[in-house]
């Protein structure tokens, strides 16, 4: 890891260049911190945390090459114990990225919103202010995910490649105040409606309208 420096400021904290910590700022023991990263005043960077670290892609990867950019931990957020920000994420103030989790490049957690222990965040995700997602979701490369939703443990919002043929349906969307049961699976393309209520378990294959409660696989209202 050449250009890191060791740093007094934690326990084996590891420091990039261009990184600017604010005073007030809690850091645990074996912190990285990589290049251009912003931590503002009253954030808590925990033990093992990686912040700004660059992508790597496999040989054989089809995903573009990753841009990268500035790195931001805003005032009062938190990255808990060994969870990973890649270079270009931005975590706005008091939001929480949970145990073991991570945010890939351009990935924007906006104000108060909480990401579980082991999610997995793709690249260019938009997670609402005050939003809720429990442990161990997976939230696919572009998908938004609005203000205020409720994704609980497992839940799968996906994007890209299925079955091993070219996705050309575009990212979900998870409107305003939604909110998905344990072990849901929202399908490339689909709209879930401001309000909408999703059922444990459930298989999303068509869009579902604003305030509706759908269940099942394939999910369906009334069932």
């Amino acid at each position: 890891m050449s250009g890191l420096t060791r740093s007094d400021l934690a326990p084996n904290l590891l420091l990039g260049s261009g990184v600017a910590v604010a005073d007030g700022v809690e850091i645990g023991a074996n912190v990285i911190v990589h290049d251009d990263v912003t931590v503002e005043a009253g954030a808590r960077l925990d033990h093992g945390a990686v912040v700004g670290k660059p992508s790597l892609l496999s040989r054989r990867s089809r995903t573009p090459a990753p841009r990268g950019g500035p790195t931001l931990i805003g005032a009062g957020a938190t990255v808990c114990a060994y969870a990973l920000v890649v270079a270009g994420a931005r975590m706005e103030p008091h939001s929480f990225l949970g145990d073991h989790a991570h945010l890939r490049e351009g990935v924007v957690l906006e104000v108060d919103a909480a990401v579980g222990s082991l999610c997995g965040i793709g690249r260019q995700v938009r997670i609402g202010v005050g939003t809720r997602m429990q442990n161990g979701c997976v939230v696919g490369p572009g998908s938004i995910v609005e203000a205020g939703c409720f994704l609980g443990p497992g839940v799968q919002v996906l994007t890209g490649r299925t079955m091993g043929s070219a996705n050309s349906n575009g990212p979900p969307v998870l409107r305003r105040g939604c909110q998905l049961g344990a072990g849901a699976k929202v399908l490339p393309g689909i709209e879930v409606g401001e309000g909408a209520v999703v059922g444990a378990g459930a298989v999303v294959v068509a869009d579902v309208p604003p305030g509706t409660v759908v269940r099942g696989i394939p999910a369906r209202a009334g069932e």
